[in-house]
């Protein structure tokens, strides 16, 4: 009888290790093929504290480094001191990752029992920010990610606010646990496949604090004093010893360093629009990125040449410049003027500076389109045909509604991860609005009432309307320039309004 009682545990036992097995095994493959041909190797492992309170900082800045955030929580979280009785982690992940069955197995069957481990992405991110202030008040560990989504240039975006608020708020040591650089010169967002030479690590830096005890309020000046302090370790890390100037490098002309700042004048008269290309947007390379020639202010005019036994080049195929196109192990890509105008000459700058010359002085074209009525005054900027419209349910979209703004407010408590495909349809980008025209009907994103314009993985647009969340996806066109594009027109809508408008242009 009693070998007949101890059977059902036991298989729970195998079973229970079975499946840990199972969610370790694809980290365990990563990082020996990592090891094999990048050299990937973990440093500092020794700084993660015994016990919490803590707060794990990590970052993703490049496609090759998406499988960090599950390392550390598998490797790192997954030890046996958080096994018994729970495990008293929360982590802010992207919410789409609980659609992936192999993940929502691991949130079941992980060592580490995870949980706690909610996502707060989307619906509830002042809750979430509420329960990791009182998970750290009880001694418990919260994994964030205060910088989102990998970046298109290498350079950092903006911090969010959660990471400084909640170390000010607690005093919870903050346990910077980062990728080096060396993974976006491996594999940036715009190359189509990762190449095979380069170097990477992950290094777990010294705990450290944002202030001696907790704060009973927080101001915008702890704010900013406390996200200078996480910049700062973020650079030493993340970058090296140089920070992101000694990764960009100089700008030279002829191989002098140039002291004065560059100011590239677009031309006095506008320039002939180009073709659109024949190759997928996925395969244009650094054409993505610089999805305007910073030299002549023309749309999609660069093409990106990547022979086998020549050296690669770009070319804008409006005002002729042709740049060499270098790359530096361990820093930024390069470009060097080779051919164009004498004002340009031998200029040699990082792909994310010419990036940041792109972005200055930025105008939007007019284009010509048919098949719209417009509103008085109204410009149209962008064009793209079947584009997918997905709002975040729940939506009244789904349940007869007849007008034709689309609807500024969620139904009811938020799904998680509840986008829905609702039709495909033109999309334009107006001066006055976003209008999506399907098949039955048209809707209007006005810019006075959208509070967000970012980007989700590589070709889909996401929208704030309101407090409504939507998502445009636009395949076959440079993300970037729709991104930035419509971010502006946002921003100033909102600037006129006196209020912001949060913008992510990476």
């Amino acid at each position: 009888m009693e070998e007949i009682t101890q059977r059902p545990s036991m298989l729970r036992r195998a079973g229970a290790w079975l499946n840990a097995l199972l969610l370790d095994a694809p980290i365990k493959v990563i990082t020996f093929l990592y090891k094999l041909i990048y050299g990937f190797r973990v440093e500092g492992e020794e700084n993660m504290p015994e016990e919490g309170p803590y707060i794990v900082w990590y970052t993703e800045p490049g496609l090759i480094a998406l499988f960090v955030a599950w390392y550390i929580t598998v490797k790192l979280l997954g030890k046996d001191r958080y096994r018994e009785g729970g495990s008293n982690v929360m982590a802010f992940f992207q919410e789409e990752l609980f659609r992936v069955k192999y993940l929502q197995q691991g949130m079941k069957t992980s060592p580490v029992e995870l949980r706690g481990l909610v996502p707060h992405s989307a619906p509830g991110l002042a809750k979430g920010m509420l329960d990791g202030y009182r998970l750290l008040l009880n001694n418990g560990i919260v994994v964030h990610n205060p910088q989102g989504d990998a970046t298109w240039d290498g350079r950092p975006t903006a911090f969010g606010r959660i990471l400084v608020w909640l170390g000010l708020r607690t005093a919870a040591p903050i346990v910077p646990s980062l990728i080096t650089i060396g993974c976006y010169d491996i594999w940036p967002r715009w190359m189509f496949l990762p190449s095979v030479r380069g170097k990477m690590r992950l290094v777990f830096g010294k705990p450290f604090t944002l202030t001696d005890k907790p704060l009973d309020r927080v101001t915008d000046e702890d704010m900013a004093r406390a996200q200078a302090v996480v910049s700062e370790h973020f650079e030493r890390i993340h970058y090296g010893p140089g920070g992101i100037a000694g990764w960009q490098g100089p700008v030279l002309r002829d191989g002098v360093e140039v002291t004065e700042p560059v100011q590239l004048q677009p031309p006095s008269t506008p320039l002939t629009a180009v073709p659109p290309g024949k190759a997928s947007v996925s395969r244009q390379g650094v054409a993505q990125i610089l999805w305007q020639c910073p030299v002549c202010r023309t749309n999609d005019a660069l093409v990106h040449r990547r022979p086998l036994f020549r050296r690669e080049t770009v070319v804008c195929q409006a005002c002729g410049t042709l740049w060499h196109f270098q790359r530096h192990m361990g820093r930024d890509f390069r470009m060097k003027v080779l051919e164009g105008s004498p004002e340009v000459m031998g200029l040699e700058m990082a792909v994310s500076a010419w990036y940041e010359q792109m972005n200055k002085n930025f105008s939007p074209c007019p284009i010509q389109v048919t098949g719209v009525s417009l509103l008085p005054g109204e410009e149209v900027y962008l064009e793209a045909r079947d584009v997918p419209l997905s709002p975040y349910k729940p939506n009244a979209l789904f349940d007869g509604w007849t007008q034709r703004e689309a609807p500024k407010k969620q139904t009811d408590r938020l799904e998680i991860a509840g986008w829905e495909f609702f039709g495909e349809g033109r999309l334009l980008v107006t001066s006055h609005r976003v209008l999506w025209q399907g098949a039955q009907r048209e809707l209007d994103f006005m810019w006075s009432e959208m509070t967000a314009v970012s980007q989700y993985l590589r070709s889909t647009l996401a929208l704030n309307y309101g407090a409504a969340k939507y998502r445009l996806s636009v395949a076959d066109q440079p993300i970037l320039k729709w991104l930035h594009t419509m971010g502006e027109l946002a921003k100033e809508a909102g600037a006129r309004q006196g209020r912001t408008v949060s913008v992510t242009h990476h």
